[in-house]
């Protein structure tokens, strides 16, 4: 498949626990959007070539493993999302409305363990720049504003944490994990480990040779 350069391994995130940024497993990249092309790939929204060949150039792909259903495309620097779908071939751009109004604030889960809700991707809005701002607002008030004591201040930063906090906007059903094929995946990145650390220590030992002449 023309459409990865690389692969990873998978990591199952729990939705109940605080997100790390940038949560989403990055497994490789789009060369460009004439090999997604070339592969049967087409635009669900009927969105132009020229516009896709922009926007996917490079694109990172998230959380694509050969037990999924579907897979997420994101543009350079952690821009637009696309929902790649492996039955129809086709991606779409994911409308999405981040109340801080960047996209910088939004992040994403592959869940490939059943806790109870089945699995599932999640867009997750974690609203990081509003409530950067409203947290200055509080540090460093208008010149004319009465001074608040640590104590006050430390509340009510807490009280903004809680206030504006990471929100799930999206969740679209997938497969769990195949725990087989996972296996097999483990085994393949660990045999490439192994064999990277071969040669790394060949070419070592060969300019060692070359430099001291102790062959």
């Amino acid at each position: 498949m023309k459409l990865l350069t690389t692969t990873l391994l998978a990591t199952s995130i729990c939705l109940s626990a605080v997100f790390p940024a940038d949560a989403g497993n990055i497994v490789g990249s789009v060369k460009a959007w004439e090999y997604m092309q070339a592969d049967g790939w087409k635009s669900a929204d009927g969105m132009d070539d020229n516009t896709l060949h922009n926007m996917l150039y490079q694109a990172n792909v998230i959380d694509n493993y050969p037990w999924t259903k579907q897979f997420l495309l994101r543009t350079r620097g952690g821009g637009a999302i696309f929902l790649a779908d492996k039955k129809t071939h086709t991606i779409r751009q994911l409308k999405l409305n981040p109340v801080g109004e960047t996209y910088n604030d939004i992040e994403t889960v592959y869940q490939g363990d059943d806790k109870g809700e089945g699995c599932y991707f999640a867009v997750i809005d974690n609203q990081a720049s509003v409530r950067d701002k409203a947290i200055d607002a509080l540090i460093y008030p208008d010149w004319s504003a009465p001074q608040d004591t640590d104590a006050v201040l430390k509340a009510k930063i807490a009280k903004v944490r809680q206030q504006i906090a990471p929100k799930v906007i999206m969740v679209m059903p997938d497969n769990c994990v195949n725990k087989q094929q996972q296996a097999t995946l483990a085994a393949k990145r660990s045999d490439e480990d192994r064999k990277l650390q071969q040669w790394v220590a060949q070419q070592s030992l060969a300019e060692l040779c070359r430099r001291t002449g102790n062959c």
